[in-house]
C-alpha cells in the first residue's frame, strides 16, 4: 500500500472502482445467465453491453468520485445516478445504431437501469464497511495547524475512516520562512505521498504564503479557509471570474423548483407506502390497546413551518397518566431530574409500556405522521419536529429551524439519535438546513431503513 500512496493512488480509489465495477455488471450479468437459461442468448450482449459498463469507472473519474476526499454522501449519490443514467443511455444508443435494440426488452433495460441505481451507492456502503477501518485505506494526511481548527479536523477526520484521508501527523506552523521550510521538507521525506491540510487563510500581514511554501514539497493540498467552518459546505463551487475566483454558494431553500420536488416526493412514496402501512398500523393499534389502557394515537403540540404550531400524531408509548408519572419520577431521582433537563429524554423511561418499547426501538411509534406529511404539516426528512419549551435551546437556529417542516426522520435519527447529545441534535438539524438538498434527503431515507431496523440509538 505505500507504493500506491507514493504513487499517489489512494487504496481508497482503487476499492471504490471495484465496488463500482461490481455493481454495474450485477444487472447485466443476471439477464445474460437468465437469458441463458432459456436459450436466448445474443452475441450482442458480449459486443457492446459488457464494454460499455467496463467504460463505468473511466466516467466515473469525470464525476470526481475517486477522489482523495470523498464526495459528500448527497453529491455522491447524484453523481452515481448521472453516471448509471448516462451509461445506459449510451447503451441504447449504441444498441440503436447497431441495429441490435429489437433484441432486448425495453423493460429489462429500464429494470437493469433501476437495479444498477440501487446498486451502486450499496455496494459503496459496503466496500466502506468492510474496508474504512484498515490502516491501508485512503491517504495519509498531514495537517498544519495555526490554531484550534486543525485539532478539530484531526478528531473528525479519525472519527469518520471513510472520508478517504488518514491523519498521521499534526504539526504547529512556524511564523519565519525558514523554519516552515525546514518543516515542510522534514515531513516530506517522511510521509511521501501524503496530503497537506493548512486550515487557516493566508491574511494580508501573514510573513509566509504557507500554501505557496507547501506546494515545493507536495502535490496534493487542502486548504480550509477559517469561513469554511460554516455548516455552508455541500454546494459550494469556484468560479473563475477572470482576475479572481469567487466561491458561488447554493441556498437550496429558496429554490421554489426544488421545493416543489421534494413536495412531490413525500407524497408519491406516502401514496406508494399507504398498502403496507395501513394493515401494519392497524395490526399495531390493536397491540397498544391490548397492552394498555387508553388511547391508541397521541397527539402532541410541536413547533412547524415558520414557527406556527402543529399537532403530530404517534403511536402512544406511554401510560395515559404519563405526566404524573413523569413529575413523581423526577421529584424522587435527581440523577433522571438531570438527565431529563439535559435532553428531554430518559434511557430508562417508566411511563414507556411494553409495546412502547418495541414501538421505540424500532421507530414505528413515528408512522402515524404520515398523516402529518399528507397534510402538508412535515416532510419524510427534515429537522425533528420539537416542542415551545426547546425553542431557547436552539438559540439562534431556531430562525433557520423554522425556515423549513419538520421530518419523520433526519439527519439526527441516522446519526446517533438519543446517543448524541442535545448540542449535537441542534448541529444536525442545523447543517440539515443549511446544505438541504432533494439528494441529500434521498440519501438519509436510504440510510433511514437500516437504522430503523437495528434500532441504533432508538429508546
Amino acid at each position: 500500500m505505500p507504493l500506491f500512496h507514493r504513487a499517489g493512488i489512494s487504496p481508497q480509489s482503487l476499492m471504490l472502482c471495484l465496488a463500482d465495477l461490481t455493481a454495474l455488471l450485477m444487472p447485466a450479468t443476471l439477464v445474460f445467465l437468465l437469458r441463458a437459461t432459456f436459450g436466448d442468448v445474443n452475441p450482442a450482449l458480449y459486443r457492446w453491453v459488457f464494454p460499455m459498463l467496463l467504460l463505468g469507472p473511466l466516467l466515473g473519474v469525470g464525476f470526481g468520485l475517486y477522489q482523495s476526499v470523498s464526495l459528500p454522501p448527497p453529491r455522491e449519490l447524484k453523481s452515481l445516478f448521472l453516471l448509471a443514467t448516462l451509461l445506459y443511455g449510451l447503451i441504447l444508443t449504441v444498441l440503436f445504431l447497431s441495429q441490435t435494440g429489437r433484441i432486448y426488452s425495453r423493460l429489462i433495460i429500464a429494470g437493469s437501469w433501476l437495479i444498477t441505481v440501487f446498486a451502486l451507492p450499496g455496494m459503496r456502503a459496503c466496500c466502506r464497511r468492510l474496508f474504512a477501518a484498515r490502516r491501508w485505506w485512503g491517504r495519509p494526511l498531514l495537517i498544519f495547524d495555526h490554531g484550534e481548527i486543525g485539532r478539530g479536523l484531526w478528531h473528525f477526520l479519525k472519527r469518520h475512516p471513510e472520508r478517504g484521508l488518514t491523519p498521521v501527523d499534526i504539526f504547529a506552523l512556524p511564523d519565519d520562512v525558514r523554519r516552515t521550510r525546514e518543516l515542510l521538507s522534514a515531513a516530506a521525506a517522511r510521509y511521501p505521498g501524503a496530503v497537506v491540510l493548512i486550515p487557516h487563510m493566508r491574511e494580508k500581514t501573514a510573513t509566509v504564503d504557507y500554501i505557496k511554501e507547501a506546494g515545493r514539497w507536495f502535490t496534493d493540498i487542502l486548504a480550509a479557509p477559517v469561513f469554511c467552518g460554516s455548516t455552508d459546505v455541500h454546494w459550494i463551487t469556484i468560479c473563475d471570474l477572470g482576475p479572481t475566483a469567487a466561491l458561488w454558494i447554493r441556498q437550496n431553500l429558496c429554490d421554489k423548483r426544488r421545493l416543489l420536488i421534494k413536495r412531490c416526493i413525500d407524497l408519491v412514496l406516502c401514496f406508494a407506502s399507504l398498502p403496507v402501512l395501513l394493515p401494519l398500523g392497524l395490526i399495531l393499534a390493536a397491540a397498544i390497546r391490548l397492552d394498555s389502557a387508553g388511547p391508541m394515537l397521541y397527539r402532541q403540540k410541536r413547533v412547524g413551518l415558520g414557527g406556527k404550531e402543529m399537532q403530530i400524531y404517534k403511536f402512544r408509548t406511554m401510560v395515559t397518566n404519563a405526566d404524573t408519572v413523569l413529575l413523581a419520577c423526577l421529584a424522587s431521582d435527581q440523577a433522571l431530574h438531570v438527565e431529563w433537563e439535559r435532553d428531554h429524554k430518559m434511557k430508562r423511561d417508566p411511563r414507556v409500556t411494553r409495546v412502547g418499547a418495541f414501538l421505540r426501538k424500532t421507530s414505528l411509534d413515528e408512522l402515524p405522521q404520515v398523516i402529518n406529511v399528507l397534510a402538508g404539516t412535515m416532510s419524510l426528512v427534515g429537522p425533528r419536529p420539537i416542542v415551545a419549551e426547546e425553542k431557547s435551546k436552539y438559540n439562534d437556529v431556531y430562525k433557520e429551524y423554522c425556515r423549513v417542516r419538520p421530518g419523520i426522520t433526519g439527519l439526527w435519527q441516522i446519526s446517533g439519535r438519543n446517543d448524541t447529545t442535545y448540542a449535537e441534535r441542534v448541529a444536525f438539524d442545523h447543517y440539515y438546513i443549511c446544505n438541504w438538498s432533494v439528494w441529500m434527503d434521498l440519501w438519509i431515507l436510504g440510510k433511514t431503513v437500516p437504522v430503523a431496523l437495528s434500532g441504533y440509538g432508538a429508546y
